[in-house]
């Protein structure tokens, strides 16, 4: 029996025909962002590169192996973007840093966009397109600037806690930041 074309491709391989500018950007935000977080980033921003990174690969797999682009709801993007979801929502919980609790309700938004496929059948593959992938550019961004945000952090004070569990007893006792780590002098 012949094996179908379609299912003998590998479903990572894409061609320079398929990939719009607008891919390519992101692809190259990514990558960018992904890498920056994992050389120069704390102990939370390389476990959400990581994540990230899995999730993007994981997408675009599943969206090759899909039967029509963005015809009915994307179920392994769906599933993929629900996993970074949880995986952000515990980073939130268990880090010092802000930002994942933002990244996790822009992935929150992502996921509300899944849902509108089924929720609305007729509408346009595009627009559905559109509404869960516009997510995609804030988080990268996100992840690049707590990066940053990161090194100044070790740049002015010295120490960057990572953990709630690593935080010194008096600041989980109330004492501010700035009483525990000052500044360092740049003479």
């Amino acid at each position: 029996m012949a094996i179908p074309t379609r299912a003998r491709q590998c479903p990572f391989r894409v061609t320079a025909a398929e990939v719009t500018a607008h891919q390519l950007a992101f692809f190259s935000l990514w990558l960018a962002a992904c890498c920056y977080a994992a050389l120069r980033g704390g102990a939370p921003e390389r476990l959400a590169a990581a994540a990230q990174f899995l999730a993007v690969v994981m997408s675009v797999g599943f969206g090759r192996i899909a039967k029509g682009p963005w015809s009915g709801m994307e179920a392994g993007v769906a599933l993929t973007d629900l996993s970074l979801f949880l995986a952000m929502v515990a980073l939130t919980l268990t880090s010092t840093r802000f930002w994942p609790m933002l990244q996790a309700s822009m992935l929150g938004c992502e996921l509300f966009g899944h849902l509108a496929k089924p929720l609305g059948p007729d509408i346009l593959p595009r627009a559905y397109y559109m509404t869960v992938a516009f997510w995609g550019y804030p988080t990268v961004i996100l992840l690049a600037v707590a990066t940053w945000r990161h090194r100044v952090r070790l740049k002015r004070y010295g120490v960057d806690y990572a953990w709630i569990w690593q935080l010194p007893r008096r600041y989980r006792n109330g004492w501010s930041v700035d009483e525990l780590a000052r500044p360092i002098s740049q003479n």
